[in-house]
């Protein structure tokens, strides 16, 4: 999300809060269910509107909406996508149980998107009755943990349609790995990280010990 480009009206994706559901959806303290995946969206403050950043951005101006959906330890992203007038369900596993253990959820987050829009801005020019599903398949992941940095890949990248990225390079690990450091950097050097400089110190320190340590063993 850039701000910067938001408020010059630029900016063409919404992202929602993740939405968790099965054993993941666990009070920490006393391990008990808080939220049915029914209620969960109405339980959420998604008004950002009153926000300084969002005050020249129109929600309607979005092209497609991001809704991040963890079920039982894996990741899926629900993407509404405007333009295209199609409820897009991009999983990067393929899940034979869809059907029945995906998609009621997708289509009550579907729903509540339609419910937001009309609520938020009483929006008459989207033709919901139009949309249509579409579920990608043909990206699968080479391992059983990087879900995440696929959902996180979909928002950056997923233009609604299929491309190379999707249907060659995301089946790499290599690349997925790369992206992951990519993002860890990000963390780690952002401004806004106030452990940033105890960070990049405590990691200079370590860079110098290990050159020293090599240096030492080449003297041998």
């Amino acid at each position: 999300m850039n701000r910067n480009e938001a408020e010059k009206g630029k900016f063409k994706r919404w992202f929602f809060d993740t939405s968790l559901a099965g054993d993941c959806q666990l009070d920490i303290d006393s391990g008990n269910p808080v939220l049915s995946p029914d209620d969960y969206y109405n339980k959420v403050d998604l008004d950002i509107t009153n926000k300084e950043w969002a005050k020249n951005l129109s929600f309607t101006e979005c092209n497609l909406w991001f809704f991040p959906y963890c079920n039982n330890k894996h990741y899926i992203m629900i993407c509404v996508n405007i333009k295209a007038e199609r409820f897009e369900v991009l999983d990067s596993l393929r899940h034979k149980d869809f059907e029945k253990n995906y998609k009621p959820m997708a289509e009550r987050v579907v729903q509540y998107a339609i419910n937001y829009m009309k609520t938020q801005f009483a929006d008459k020019t989207v033709r919901w009755e139009r949309f249509t599903w579409f579920k990608l398949e043909k990206v699968t992941q080479p391992d059983q943990i990087s879900c995440g940095m696929y959902v996180i890949r979909w928002m950056r990248h997923w233009e609604g349609k299929y491309n190379s990225a999707l249907t060659k390079d995301w089946k790499r690990i290599d690349l997925i790995n790369e992206e992951r450091e990519c993002l860890m950097l990000d963390i780690i050097l952002d401004e806004q990280n106030l452990e940033r400089e105890r960070i990049m110190k405590e990691a200079t320190k370590y860079c110098n010990m290990k050159n020293k340590k090599k240096e030492l063993k080449g003297r041998r």
